[in-house]
């Protein structure tokens, strides 16, 4: 897209990265390469080996106890949760300080440093997780290789992540799909339509599950054959908002994830729903905006995603529809126009590429479903993925050839025989393929597949 006015300069994700490399505690082992400050305070001789002596549960080698507890004290957000986890060496060190101490912290007010000793003290916070568990509801933490990688680099990642159903690697190539919840049957059209066809070259949409345009996303995408989709709520997973979305909620979950960062009882507050906006976006290569007012929530979405260094796409509707005005806005602001969903993926190619660093080897590669995988193996996931998003703007013929193309070179006569083309048909072909950066030859009539150039 081009650049939008007033655009901000995304933050560079390795300064984030650098700001809660501190955070990560494996076992009674604290890494403070941020800033040298993780094992040298006084609060961090309490560490985590004093935090599992109070009784704070260990999980997965993360100390699970310990974030939740921070995470349910009033007015600690993500910046809070990085200062003390700055200021004591450790989240297991932070919730197990003494008040005096959490009272000398700056920034941290002493409402939040009182709820903490609280709620270390009234076992709100083991509850919480012993209902997640009887709930089916998996707790995800900053540091926990499940986490979303797209989403630890904006600026204020969740603490921690509530999830019902499962995330993959592979969810990372997602666009998310917004707008209003009062939409028009032409809005309504729109967002199924592009879900769906966002599905079928293999990407996962985002949405909110609400009313009107998100559901139409959500049900776009579940009417494809394997399609995929995650639903991120702002409110707490033990409920469903709004309530009529319940039968929908499941099969979102049975098809991909419902997420939210608060609470299980927490309802939809008005200013929940800001704060879940900036997941949406952040957990996506693109927003695409489909109706809405000036001040909706959709364009507070398109704004996170500008902060974020996301694309913003925009569809474009009636100029006598209040529901166009939010749209028309952002194109003007200079969001990418969206008839089809070929005018996405051509934006998208090649700010999906470095996403293929995320499976680079030495990186801790799991899926969040719980089965192992290999840094090749998600590698060349990644690589499907792309491919399958070149192939979405090809013609029939040309579709079919790409198809026997792989990373493996492959002759021309295997080609012909298998799509049972003419030769000159498939010379062609490959002709057209190779200029449009599909496919490339090499000596001998040998083709392979481009993903990622």
């Amino acid at each position: 897209m081009r650049p939008m006015a007033g655009r901000q300069q995304i933050r560079g994700a390795g300064g984030c990265q650098a700001q809660v490399a501190s955070m990560v505690t494996v076992g009674n082992d604290q890494r403070s390469e941020a800033d040298g400050q993780g094992g040298g305070g006084a609060g961090a001789r309490d560490g985590p080996a004093g935090a599992e002596e109070r009784g704070l549960r260990m999980a997965g080698g993360f100390d699970l106890l310990s974030h939740m507890i921070l995470h349910l004290a009033s007015q600690v957000g993500p910046q809070s949760f990085k200062r003390l986890v700055r200021v004591f060496g450790s989240a297991s060190a932070a919730a197990a300080a003494p008040l005096g101490r959490l009272l000398e912290v700056e920034g941290i007010r002493e409402a939040a440093a009182r709820d903490i000793v609280k709620i270390r003290e009234d076992g709100r916070a083991e509850r919480e997780i012993e209902r997640c568990e009887k709930l089916g509801v998996r707790i995800l933490i900053f540091e926990s290789s499940e986490y979303p990688e797209q989403l630890r680099h904006i600026y204020d990642p969740p603490i921690l992540l509530y999830v019902r159903g499962s995330l993959l690697k592979d969810d990372a190539l997602s666009i998310a799909v917004v707008g209003s919840r009062r939409c028009t049957p032409y809005g309504r059209r729109q967002a199924h339509g592009l879900a769906a066809d966002l599905a079928r070259v293999g990407l996962t949409v985002v949405s909110g599950l609400a009313r009107g345009i998100d559901t139409a996303a959500h049900e776009g995408v579940l009417s494809v054959e394997k399609g995929r989709t995650v639903a991120v709520l702002g409110n707490g997973l033990a409920s469903v908002y709004p309530p009529e979305n319940e039968a929908l909620a499941e099969r979102v979950a049975a098809s991909g994830a419902l997420i939210s960062e608060f609470p299980l009882d927490a309802g939809p507050q008005a200013e929940n729903f800001p704060r879940r906006n900036r997941i949406i976006s952040g957990l996506s290569l693109g927003v695409v905006v489909v109706e809405g007012d000036e001040k909706s929530g959709a364009l507070i979405t398109a704004a996170h995603a500008v902060e974020q260094g996301r694309e913003v796409f925009a569809v474009p509707g009636p100029v006598d529809s209040p529901g166009s005005r939010g749209p028309h806005k952002l194109i003007k602001q200079g969001a990418k126009l969206v008839e089809r969903v070929g005018d996405i993926l051509g934006e998208i190619e090649e700010i999906s590429k470095p996403l293929l660093a995320m499976a680079a080897p030495g990186r801790p590669a799991e899926a969040a479903s719980g089965g192992p995988a290999t840094a090749a193996g998600e590698a060349a996931a990644a690589r499907n993925g792309l491919f399958a998003i070149k192939l979405a703007g090809l013609n029939e013929r040309e579709r079919s050839v790409a198809e026997r193309l792989s990373d493996a070179p492959v002759h021309i006569d295997e080609i012909i025989r298998e799509t049972g083309l003419r030769p000159q048909e498939v010379a062609g072909t490959l002709m057209v393929l190779e200029i449009r950066g599909i496919a490339r030859q090499l000596p001998g009539k040998r083709f392979v597949r481009i993903a990622t150039e």
